[in-house]
């Protein structure tokens, strides 16, 4: 029986010990660059980026005149800094994030719910169909993480809906947006902020067509047959 281990979390010291002791029995999949160099004593059979079906997603013309930020409720995830970007371009901004933990909670109330006004607004949880519309309809989503997030599926599915990613140089974040053509890699909100007024320069068939030619599930089944056929042939 041939064993192929996929790390899609954070590894944190007692994880990196069992991956590295897996690692030397089965190949170890990676799912970032970013995520590979943070644990250099983990062996990593190959770096495979995530991919999705692009017809699960709708294209959108981006005519919602808002922002988005999408994701959970935690300072890593930044909703706070996405707020403070978006004040300061002067847009709307529309919030839809998971928000059930107390610490999530704790962090709503301290950093977010303060700062809500008419321009300011959190939508709550949504459904993936009122994901996908919000998406669709978004000028960019903001996703001003700082932690070294793994891979973000979220980036990928904005682009998928044609829309571009605003984001820091944070995990693998480089990794997937190409900086002044799916979105831009910006240093903290108030490089945000003027990037935002950028945006409409971008082409969204652009960030569309990234995930139709890389960012697709049909590469990313073929690079993980190509690792099995590797892996038994061996």
């Amino acid at each position: 029986l041939k064993v192929v281990t996929t790390v899609h979390g954070p590894l944190d010291e007692e994880l990196i010990d069992l991956y590295r002791r897996v690692g030397q029995r089965t190949p170890v999949i990676a799912i970032s660059h970013s995520q590979r160099r943070h644990v250099p004593e983990v062996p990593i059979a190959r770096v495979i980026h995530h991919g999705l079906d692009p017809l699960d997603f709708p294209v959108g013309a981006g005519d919602g005149d808002y922002f988005l930020f999408l994701g959970r409720m935690a300072p890593g995830k930044g909703a706070h800094r996405a707020m403070e970007a978006a004040n300061k371009a002067g847009v709307r901004l529309l919030m839809a994030a998971k928000m059930r933990e107390p610490w999530e909670h704790e962090y709503f109330n301290d950093y977010v719910k303060p700062y809500l006004n008419a321009d300011l607004q959190y939508l709550g949880e949504v459904s993936h169909a009122e994901k996908l519309q919000l998406l669709a309809g978004a000028r960019g989503l903001l996703n001003p993480i700082r932690w070294p997030e793994p891979f973000g599926l979220v980036m990928i599915e904005a682009m998928a809906c044609g829309t571009p990613v605003l984001t820091y140089a944070e995990g693998a974040a480089p990794e997937i947006v190409e900086d002044g053509v799916t979105g831009f890699v910006c240093r903290d909100e108030a490089d945000m902020a003027k990037t935002i007024g950028r945006v409409g320069a971008l082409d969204r068939r652009a960030c569309r067509a990234s995930v139709e030619g890389y960012f697709s599930l049909d590469r990313m089944v073929a690079e993980h047959i190509s690792l099995f056929e590797d892996v038994l042939s061996r």
